[in-house]
């Protein structure tokens, strides 16, 4: 891709994943307005007879649960989309500082709800050697009809389905019961190939380790670094704050004042973390035509010397 390619490719990822969050602001309104009205009608038909059974009240329920999983889907989405801009842009930044090429498959990667082309599959990471044969192992383990009286056999080809889903990997059996451990080429199997633990246990596309961060910071102007390096550290102590909100939750005394407040603070964070990927998205994209110039600069000064 050329950087004009490049640059028009973000911004029509910002402008789709603005339109996109704007619609799950917009069902998440929906949704909160519905709740406060069945709650509202609880409390009027408090005590009154058969008053549950009504059409009005039930027709609302209806409405609310409806809005509930389009309010989730939603979000769902909004936060696939905007990862897949951010790993675009990622991209993007490593190939303006490192002058490497962005191929078009690699840039469609991410892409949700899109199958990509199976030539360009390659620009996918496969899972480790290590992995796809512990998977075939315990696919071979499994039995192809579990035997559910114990329950024992089920465990065993759940916990092999998980595995093979956490890594992207997909079992198949041939017509002979042989086990064949293929990469899935589905968009949820691609992130997980793409991002590993960020997307597996965070939810995040993969975000540069603390050594690259500075080895790309380095080589972008300094008002650029500093916003980058702020969005960066933001989006990562959003994504903490749900690993610290899971530590909350598996404790086994009950929380107390302090806890609480700590906890309705981390989830106001992490309920944040999709706006903070797009606004380190939008950073980056924003920042790329200075990296370049820097990068030209560079080069030019350097044939002068």
């Amino acid at each position: 891709m050329t950087a004009h390619e490049i640059d028009e490719a973000l911004s029509a990822l910002a402008r789709c994943s603005t339109v996109l969050l704007q619609e799950w602001e917009a069902e998440q309104r929906r949704m909160e307005e519905l709740d406060a009205l069945n709650e509202l009608g609880i409390e009027q038909r408090a005590g009154q007879k058969g008053a549950r059974y009504k059409a009005d009240p039930v027709l609302l329920s209806v409405r609310l649960r409806l809005a509930n999983n389009n309010a989730r889907a939603h979000r769902t989405a909004a936060r696939e989309y905007v990862s897949w801009w951010v790993d675009v842009a990622t991209m993007a930044w490593k190939s303006a500082v490192l002058g490497t090429p962005l191929l078009y498959a690699r840039a469609g990667a991410a892409a949700p709800d899109i199958l990509m082309a199976e030539e360009d599959l390659v620009v996918v990471p496969k899972a480790d050697d290590r992995t796809r044969r512990l998977e075939e192992f315990s696919a071979f383990l499994a039995p192809p009809f579990p035997d559910s009286t114990d329950g024992h056999d089920d465990e065993h080809a759940t916990a092999t389905a998980d595995l093979a889903a956490s890594s992207g990997l997909l079992v198949r059996r041939d017509g002979a019961g042989e086990v064949h451990v293929v990469d899935d080429e589905f968009p949820e199997a691609r992130r997980r190939r793409l991002w590993g633990g960020f997307w597996v246990e965070h939810r995040i596309p993969a975000m540069p380790q603390p050594d690259e961060l500075d080895s790309l910071l380095a080589r972008t102007p300094p008002e650029a670094a500093k916003r980058l390096r702020a969005a960066a550290g933001e989006v990562v102590r959003a994504a903490m704050a749900g690993v610290r909100m899971s530590e909350l939750d598996d404790g086994d005394t009950p929380w107390t004042s302090t806890e609480s407040a700590e906890y309705d603070k981390l989830s106001d964070m992490l309920d944040q973390l999709t706006a903070l990927l797009a606004a380190y998205a939008q950073a980056i994209t924003d920042s790329l035509p200075a990296v370049r110039g820097r990068g030209s600069s560079q080069v030019d000064t350097a044939s002068i010397s």
